[in-house]
């Protein structure tokens, strides 16, 4: 029994929470701006438990369809639906579970909310299918992971605002650049069993489209903050992410597959950076 509880909390990536925080700070970043520094804290609560359920499912389903190549490739050989430590049929359930727990979050929120969370989630389930016959998966992995911002927005304004069509771009750039990072650290394993991913397109011009891909995404924070009239303090945190990104570009020039993955997990800091800016603009 316990095996099989590790196994599936393996399965939700309970011990890489990185993916979470990924979605998570341009979320609570996208509460503080469209607010005003002021979300409402039910909400707040709300979306930081969604995150969690809703990138766990992510990661149930993409396994899930995912079992046949993985056993293939060194990095995921040992992944609990290729080791047999979890079932097909238990996944599953538990991707079911994941999904209905945090559909029940929705009874809080309003109807908009509900009818962008039903797209969102066929976006996700869509997602690990696409690196099979798009050459470009990362684009849904862009919307999937960006959907949060468009949520906020509904739930707090009843409205998908001008403004967070901004900030979800923002989002969905940041997401192409540091997974096409990812993608770059996987590039030997995905060739070998024939699935697509945005650093295979681009080939030589991956790094210099992932620098371009950051540079669109903080122009566009930059811009939303300009629209919003936020505090100038917002600003200071863009120059901290432009720094951040030269630092990476150092780790991903030589495409080095360990260097390329740590390029990816520092984005981390990209996105705790921009949600500081938006926090102390609202309070200095």
């Amino acid at each position: 029994m316990t095996g099989k509880l590790i196994g599936l909390g393996k399965l939700m990536r309970l011990e890489k929470p990185i993916g979470t925080f990924l979605l998570l700070w341009p979320t609570l970043s996208a509460f503080m701006i469209l607010k005003d520094g002021s979300p409402t804290p039910v909400l707040v609560i709300i979306f930081c438990i969604g995150t969690f359920l809703m990138r766990s499912a992510g990661c149930v389903i993409n396994d899930f369809f995912d079992r046949d190549f993985d056993g293939k490739v060194e990095r995921t050989k040992n992944r609990p639906l290729v080791t047999g430590q979890v079932k097909g049929f238990e996944a599953i359930t538990l991707f079911f579970i994941l999904v209905s727990l945090s559909a029940s979050l929705l009874f809080w929120t309003n109807k908009l909310t509900v009818i962008i969370a039903c797209i969102g989630l066929i976006i996700t389930v869509i997602y690990p299918l696409t690196k099979r016959f798009f050459e470009l998966p990362q684009v849904f992995l862009g919307l999937a992971f960006s959907w949060g911002i468009l949520m906020v927005s509904a739930a707090e304004l009843d409205k998908i605002s001008s403004t967070s069509l901004i900030i979800f771009s923002a989002c969905f750039f940041w997401i192409m650049a540091y997974d096409t990072a990812y993608a770059m650290s996987d590039r030997e394993g995905d060739l070998s069993i024939g699935l697509k991913s945005s650093a295979i397109t681009f080939g030589k011009y991956s790094q210099k489209l992932i620098i371009t891909f950051h540079l669109i995404s903080l122009c566009l924070w930059s811009f939303s903050g300009f629209v919003e009239k936020i505090n100038p303090i917002f600003y200071a945190s863009i120059i901290i992410c432009l720094v951040l990104v030269f630092f990476q570009f150092s780790l991903i020039r030589d495409e080095n597959p360990e260097k390329c993955f740590i390029a990816f997990k520092r984005n981390n800091w990209i996105g705790i950076s921009i949600l500081l800016g938006t926090i102390f603009s609202s309070i200095l």
